[in-house]
């Protein structure tokens, strides 16, 4: 994995007013919390399970046929 210090986690704030942190890299929610700050240490502590996205397709699973 890349040096930690150069990763970026964007957070998203959601309706409720609470905030996701997103890996930019596998696309995953690091974390989810009510205020950024909160996020800071998941975003220090997240390791990327890579896999490529034509096998990401089992995370469509829950979508209505």
């Amino acid at each position: 994995m890349a040096d930690k210090s150069n990763e970026f986690y964007p957070h998203r704030r959601n309706k409720d007013g609470s905030y996701d942190s997103i890996c930019l890299t596998c696309f995953l929610t690091v974390a989810f919390g009510k205020s950024e700050t909160e996020l800071t240490e998941f975003d220090k502590k997240h390791v990327c399970e890579y896999f490529p996205l034509s096998q990401r397709a089992h995370c469509l699973s829950f979508l209505p046929k």
